[in-house]
Parts: structure tokens; C-alpha cells; sequence
């Protein structure tokens, strides 16, 4: 298949990925903040807060048409995911 269908097909493909990656990230980042403030753990919080951005980007980038719109947010994203796993290994080898 070729042509515009397949092309409109791929931009809706596209788009509910990143819905997808919002929702996960949504997820992962109320997990991490009930835990750092349940414990007191603040770097972990801290890691909570960078993926509730990383959602928020997602969520944007989902509702961005052009490709060419979301590569800025793809490297914005991988630095969000980055700073949250630095945060959570600093976490754990500081203890508790």
C-alpha cells in the first residue's frame, strides 16, 4: 500500500504511540512521586517530576502533525528519560 493512504495511516500510527508513551509515562511518573514522598526520598521525586514532563512532551508531541515538529521534542524527551535515570541511581546508591 502506497501513496496518501498509507501516509495518513502512518501519521495516525505515529500519534498513538506517543498517546501510548504519555499514558506509560503518566503511570511510571505518579509511581515515582508516591514513592519519594512517601519515603521522603527527594531525588526521587525529583525523577518523578522529569518523567511528569517527559508526559506532558508526549502529549504534545501527539497532537503535533509534522514529523519535523516532534524531533525537538524526541530530544527533549531523551534527556527528561536521562536526568530521571541519573536521579533514581543517585537515589539508590545514597540509600535510604
Amino acid at each position: 500500500m502506497s501513496g496518501p493512504v498509507a501516509r495518513g495511516r502512518q501519521l495516525e500510527r505515529t500519534a498513538l504511540s506517543w498517546q501510548r508513551t504519555a499514558l506509560s509515562a503518566s503511570v511510571v511518573a505518579l509511581f515515582l512521586l508516591r514513592e519519594g514522598l512517601t519515603r521522603g526520598a527527594v531525588l526521587i521525586a525529583c525523577a518523578g517530576l522529569c518523567v511528569v514532563a517527559l508526559a506532558m512532551l508526549a502529549a504534545v508531541a501527539a497532537r503535533t502533525g509534522r514529523p519535523a515538529c516532534r524531533r525537538p521534542l524526541v530530544l527533549a524527551g531523551a534527556a527528561l528519560v536521562a536526568a530521571a535515570g541519573i536521579l533514581t541511581v543517585a537515589q539508590v546508591l545514597a540509600g535510604p
